[in-house]
């Protein structure tokens, strides 16, 4: 959803609250109404709630990725290992690179995770902003129409 359409959306919300009819200073808002808006910005939040879902689902299948891929790098240290047991310094040499390459994997999976979750939290502080602007708008339409409330009951 873009910006602007967002901000129509707010608009209509605040139409809807400015002409609601008043009693004794209090508007009676038509709650079907109000709530559709509403609804309809809920089922369009901005698409960085999406991106962030996408991102987390990312992050798991590099996670699954890594794993298989440090699995079959043991299994095939392993299997090697195997073939060379009458030479114990070649099994020494390849334990030793499997564990090296498996700490690499390892390290890798990490920074991407730590890479995702940065990025996954700019968007979440980004739709934080997004949406505290969405309320200071809808704030603000209260306390304006409550002002021309005041205003005319006087």
């Amino acid at each position: 959803m873009t910006k602007n359409h967002f901000l129509l959306m707010l608009s209509r919300l605040e139409e809807i609250i400015k002409r609601s009819p008043k009693i004794m200073g209090r508007s009676l808002i038509i709650t079907d109404e109000a709530l559709e808006v509403l609804e309809k910005m809920r089922n369009t939040l901005p698409s960085e709630l999406k991106e962030a879902q996408e991102l987390i689902k990312a992050r798991e299948k590099i996670m699954q990725q890594a794993e298989e891929e440090a699995e079959n790098i043991k299994n095939k240290s392993i299997a090697e290992a195997k073939k060379l047991l009458s030479e114990h310094h070649l099994i020494k040499l390849a334990e030793e690179e499997s564990r090296a390459i498996k700490s690499k994997a390892y390290e890798y999976g990490q920074q991407v995770e730590i890479e995702l979750a940065q990025y996954a939290q700019g968007i979440l502080e980004k739709l934080e902003q997004n949406l505290i602007e969405a309320l200071r708008v809808v704030h603000k339409a209260i306390d304006e129409h409550t002002e021309q409330n005041i205003d005319n009951d006087e």
